[in-house]
């Protein structure tokens, strides 16, 4: 049996206040029978104004987790694959953003983080924080009432709790096991024991000279579902959210204790009981990831420990030998654990599958290639954890997909491309297909015979799309072009969207018809006429650095092919790419035209910057905390903070050198994102100068744009701002009151 999960179309949701969320979960799902081409049907019954998704399937496969939205209401429930019923709980799961949300017990039995009396888990409800609770604060005011939120008068506000289930999968009954500030856990293989990551304060913010990290707090508590016994271990402090693996025999949990110099690799039994089993001489290797939280990465080799880390002279991953650490020496530095056995694992080293045992040599098995776990949905813990994976996934030599154990095994071949959803006792792969149209059509593949089973986006089949062309420019300038398929007797001008860091070894994915981009499609700019560029921007010393001249090489690199038109430039860019365009413009007066969505323009003012969620929570420190690591450690890489080196903000931010911006620019910015400032004050600084400028708010919008109808009017606004700035060979006679435009104040 396949299930496959299809989004609706963004102007077919029943509502949209919940920003990215709402275009995820209003999905449809759908069963398909490869055995008896019986075609595809919904897989279960559904409202219409609700969205299903999908969760793991059951250890035989005979049971299906699913979720669904409807209203500001989301249910778990059990669809039973034989008999197609759908047993329906009022539990609100978590999403499962950090690890797991849900996890099987057994073919009848499951464990899910759910919120206490079903409201909403904070990702879907920090979407629409303010449509929800404002109102009534301002009904509270005009009565007369106190109505306040204080930020820093009292203790930190609690992490949201959670309760962690037991749930009968056969008719929906739950048993509370625990309740507390949860945000992830995992079972042991036995489904004895359940250790869950306790979400905990704000750690203390560094000296005013130091780069910030954005961390909290967490600790462990173990349940054991048998006598119902919780404890919290007291040496499993201040942990990594990367680090919770079982070992095999179910008798020790590790975990990375990150709350001193020196980074530590516990094991941690059932009782609580700690044990630091760090390699001797190893410090393990804790980078930031994205969010700022340090990632450690270990699991175990049989009954072994081992952890990627550091000793005297290089990196690499060490084992806890009896006599001394033990470095594995075919790995790389980077290589991944990806899968646990009871006896060895398999790692990732420069693109190979690699079987590793305790006390055995290496075996190399193959190229990696990948497929659909079917115990997902998994959060941020699956980049750096197996997360209980036996096996990993080779290609062999005639291209098919093998599955091979950590433990040694005979491997499971099916022909299929990398990427896909497997049955390996069936022998069949479902996929969608890779570029163009193919992309359009899920078929499933069995031995040398394929067959569509649905086709995706059939409208998309009727679009005609130029195809991407690479450009390259002296000193390694290079990027992306999208030329209109018509040309005039000129090169067309051409509008540039760069985003700092950002190297495209392929065409960007956000290019392709079937992304369902509304916020950064330049297909429509391409349909309208105008080239559209995407140039590599590798990391630099310091990212205002010669940021102009790095995006105009490509541009100059383009227009001596005669592909483009070198002095009708225009700039594009969203959240930090809008960054770039303004600071960009700043940098040459050859840009013509600049649109920039949702940036930041004043680098000292961004400090602490809002969303209106965010303000009405009295999140103002997690604020201060997200956007220091952001600006000093983070994306923008300052490397200190603002008192440290004032120098380098100012010359990375365009509102400090507004003067020397002759572009003219369109500011827009989603009124419940954060930072709605930083554009009012570039706008008026422009307007200040007597420059071109005009500032356009979309109402209801957070970061990106979801509403259709706010999509139709910034697409009309964008492609009328290009055609008045880039089109013209003499100034614009008025600034930013000539042309279509859509009137002052709301409409």
């Amino acid at each position: 049996m396949i299930v496959f999960e299809e989004r609706r179309a963004r102007d077919d949701l029943p509502r949209y206040d919940l920003q990215p969320e709402g275009a995820l979960r209003y999905a449809r799902l759908y069963r398909a029978d490869i055995e008896r081409s019986a075609g595809v049907r919904p897989l279960l019954p559904m409202d219409e104004d609700a969205g299903y998704t999908a969760g793991p399937f059951s250890p035989e496969g005979g049971k299906l987790i699913v979720f669904r939205l409807r209203a500001l209401e989301y249910r778990i429930g059990v669809v039973d694959m034989v008999t197609g019923g759908v047993v329906w709980t009022d539990l609100s799961p978590e999403t499962g953003a950090w690890g797991r949300s849900v996890e099987w017990l057994s073919e009848d039995a499951f464990v899910m983080l759910g919120m206490p009396d079903g409201v909403l888990p904070p990702r879907l409800a920090d979407t629409n924080r303010t449509q929800r609770e404002l109102p009534r604060l301002w009904d509270q005011a005009a009565r007369g009432e106190a109505t306040f939120v204080a930020v820093g008068l009292g203790p930190e506000p609690e992490r949201p709790l959670r309760d962690l289930w037991r749930v009968d999968a056969r008719t929906g009954a739950a048993t509370r096991l625990a309740r507390g500030p949860f945000f992830d856990f995992e079972a042991s293989p036995d489904g004895r024991h359940i250790a869950l990551l306790v979400d905990g304060p704000l750690q203390t913010l560094p000296s005013p000279g130091s780069a910030t990290e954005f961390r909290r707090s967490r600790s462990l508590r173990m349940v054991d579902l048998k006598s119902g016994q919780t404890r919290d271990p007291p040496e499993a402090q201040d942990i990594s959210t990367s680090v919770m693996t079982w070992s095999p025999a179910s008798d020790a949990l590790l975990i990375a204790a990150i709350d001193g110099d020196r980074p530590r690799l516990l094991s941690i039994d059932p009782a609580g009981a700690a044990r630091d089993v760090t390699p001797p001489d190893v410090t393990p290797a804790v980078p930031l990831d994205f969010h700022g939280s340090p990632t450690a990465e270990a699991g175990w080799i049989g009954h072994t420990p081992v952890v990627r880390g550091r000793d005297r002279d290089d990196e690499g991953w060490f084992l806890s030998g009896d006599s001394g650490a033990v470095k594995l020496a075919d790995l790389a530095p980077d290589a991944r654990l990806v899968a646990q056995g009871r006896r060895g694992a398999l790692f990732v080293s420069r693109g190979r599958v690699i079987r590793q045992s305790a006390d055995g040599p290496p075996e190399d098995l193959g190229a990696l290639a990948s497929v659909v776990r079917p115990d997902g949905p998994l959060g941020q813990r699956a980049q750096a954890s197996p997360m209980k994976q036996g096996s990993a996934v080779v290609l062999d030599q005639t291209g098919r997909l093998c599955r091979t154990s950590a433990d040694q095994g005979p491997m499971d071949c099916v022909a299929g491309p990398s990427g896909a959803a497997v049955s390996w006792s069936h022998g069949v792969a479902v996929a969608r297909g890779a570029e163009g149209r193919a992309a359009n059509h899920l078929t499933a593949t069995r031995g040398a015979s394929f067959e569509t089973i649905w086709s995706l986006n059939p409208e998309l089949d009727g679009v005609d799309l130029t195809p991407a062309r690479r450009i390259d420019g002296p000193d390694g300038a290079g990027g992306w072009l999208y030329a209109p398929a018509r040309q005039g007797a000129h090169p067309p001008p051409v509008v540039v969207t760069p985003y700092p860091d950002r190297v495209y070894s392929t065409p960007p994915p956000t290019m392709r018809p079937e992304a369902g981009n509304l916020t950064l499609n330049g297909q429509l700019l391409v349909a309208a006429g105008y080239a559209v560029l995407y140039p590599d921007l590798p990391v630099g010393p310091e990212p205002a650095d010669g940021l102009a001249d790095r995006i105009l090489a490509v541009v100059d690199a383009a227009a001596n092919d005669g592909l483009v038109d070198g002095d009708r430039i225009g700039l594009w860019g969203h959240s930090f790419g809008a960054w770039a365009v303004v600071l960009s413009a700043a940098q040459s007066p050859r840009f013509k035209a600049v649109v920039a969505l949702n940036g930041s323009y004043n680098l000292a003012g961004s400090l602490g910057r809002l969303s209106s969620h965010a303000r009405l929570a009295g999140e103002n420190d997690a604020a201060i905390m997200g956007t220091a690591r952001w600006l000093e450690a983070g994306q923008v890489a300052m490397r200190a903070s603002y008192w440290s080196d004032p120098e380098r903000y100012r010359r990375g931010s365009a509102f400090e050198q507004a003067n020397q911006i002759s572009a003219a620019v369109l500011l827009v910015h989603g009124e419940m994102d954060h930072g709605t400032g930083e554009a009012e004050g570039m706008y008026a600084a422009l307007r200040r100068l007597g420059h071109p400028a005009a500032l356009l708010y979309l109402i209801g919008e957070d970061h990106s744009l979801h509403n259709p109808g706010n999509a139709r009017i910034y697409y009309r606004q964008l492609i009328d701002w290009f055609d008045r700035h880039l089109a013209m060979t003499e100034p614009p006679i008025a600034t930013s009151i000539a042309g279509s435009r859509p009137p002052s104040g709301p409409g």
